[in-house]
């Protein structure tokens, strides 16, 4: 990443903690996906082939992300197209790193309305906020560092009505807007590094508008007192104490903050699902990420008895989110 940024490493260990990457390649012709819709399909092909069921089983397909490929048609729409999947409903929602949960909010409304089965998919990318020809002159430092802080990525879930198979059965889903009379602490521009305009800045000197803006003290005040308040809400509702909780899924904004949102929120090491250090923080794809990583650990674990407790905060106009889910080896008469 520093070779790429022109950051020096020590600086992005130290203000970021994240070690790596992925980026999407937009001109890419040796299979390595060009943009969120590449990544999205790729994710739900896989959760498709891992999860056994038949295409036409699926009732619906929902995308989160905050990075379409366009503004119309919906991505979407064209990830149906390429999956194969017709006739059914296609939703997508705009969302950063609430939206994956907020994809599966919607899904569990779905499943409870009488479908049986559907495809949940989480991506981003941010290839179109890089100018075109790659110059990074056009790039502030504040601009490149979040280039290192987010990474290109893409999770999927398929979500059944049904009580046949294993799976992660969810208890509880919490999600609500916090934003009332709160300042947004993030704001992407729709427009990509080539569209932005020149502004004139408080000096008189013309400048280009930047793609992006985050106000880090205010995610750092308010996100980790946020998801401690989300995790004992959760702890509330399903009885489960936090301390014996197996596995739980803390905010990823990057590797250092990670760190210190888990310390104050009670979280020990070991019970801490986190990626964000090795992917970077991939929006809408974070938490599916995570909860792969969750599942391959109680897999691997064989334990009787595994829980999941889920925070996502997302800080653009401050929405939490949670979820509570048990993971069974058996049939059970839950929701899935």
């Amino acid at each position: 990443m520093a070779e790429r940024f022109g950051l020096h490493e020590k600086w992005l260990d130290r203000m970021t903690g994240n070690r790596s990457r992925y980026f999407c390649e937009p001109d890419s012709a040796d299979g390595v996906p060009k943009n969120t819709g590449d990544l999205a399909t790729l994710a739900g092909q896989r959760a498709l082939a891992a999860a056994g069921v038949e295409l036409s089983s699926i009732d619906f397909l929902i995308l989160s992300t905050g990075s379409p490929d366009h503004l119309m048609p919906a991505t979407v729409n064209l990830v149906a197209d390429r999956l194969g999947l017709n006739d059914l409903p296609a939703i997508q929602l705009t969302a950063g790193c609430a939206g994956a949960l907020q994809g599966l909010y919607t899904a569990r409304a779905l499943l409870a309305s009488g479908h049986r089965r559907g495809l949940v998919i989480g991506a981003d990318s941010v290839v179109k906020l890089w100018p075109a020809n790659r110059d990074l002159k056009r790039i502030s430092p504040a601009e490149l560092a979040n280039f290192a802080l987010f990474g290109d990525g893409a999770g999927a879930a398929v979500v059944d009505a049904s009580v046949d198979g294993p799976g992660l059965v969810v208890d509880h889903v919490v999600l609500r807007t916090v934003g009332k009379g709160r300042k947004p602490a993030q704001l992407v521009r729709w427009y990509g590094a080539d569209g932005a305009p020149t502004i004139t800045a408080a000096n008189g000197k013309e400048i280009r508008e930047p793609m992006g803006e985050e106000d880090y003290k205010a995610i750092e005040q308010y996100v980790p007192g946020l998801a401690a308040g989300v995790l004992q809400e959760l702890a509330q509702l399903t009885g489960w104490p936090v301390a014996e909780v197996e596995h739980i899924l803390t905010p990823q904004l990057n590797g250092v903050m990670a760190d210190r949102i888990r310390e104050f929120m009670g979280v020990r090491p070991e019970q801490a699902v986190g990626c964000v250090a090795d992917t970077g923080n991939n929006g809408n794809a974070l938490p599916f990420i995570q909860l792969y990583r969750a599942l391959k650990r109680i897999e691997e674990g064989g334990g009787d008895r595994d829980r999941v407790l889920v925070t996502t905060i997302e800080s653009a106009k401050w929405t939490v989110s949670g979820l509570a889910l048990r993971y069974r080896r058996e049939a059970a008469g839950d929701v899935q």
